[in-house]
């Protein structure tokens, strides 16, 4: 039996939902906007199974903390997992073009 992760979406990864679509209002349109909003959203559900078996975030992991990413379509879901709690924690929502050094700061 797979075990289920309780997961929770920090304010700044809303933050970066809300910029992602106002961006996409602004530039595409209200229907690709709402799109790529559920479709983001649907994504970080789909952590609560299995999301250890994501790939790692190599420059923001560390040690002591190890950071994976979803993708869906062209943007990043950056999560934690708490093993002891079987937690996710959604941190951020980036654009998957944005360069790796500025993931660093995310920490």
């Amino acid at each position: 039996m797979v075990e289920t992760y309780s997961v929770t979406i920090t304010d700044e990864a809303w933050d970066d939902v809300y910029d992602i679509v106002a961006y996409l209002r602004r530039n595409v349109s209200e229907t690709t906007a709402q799109n790529v909003r559920v479709g983001i959203i649907n994504e970080t559900r789909k952590l609560e199974k299995l999301p250890t078996g994501r790939p790692i975030v190599h420059e923001m992991s560390s040690d002591e903390e190890v950071y994976r990413f979803a993708l869906k379509w062209k943007y990043k879901i950056i999560f934690f997992v708490n093993e002891e709690d079987k937690t996710v924690e959604v941190i951020a929502v980036t654009h998957s073009s944005q360069h790796p050094d500025r993931l660093k700061d995310l920490v």
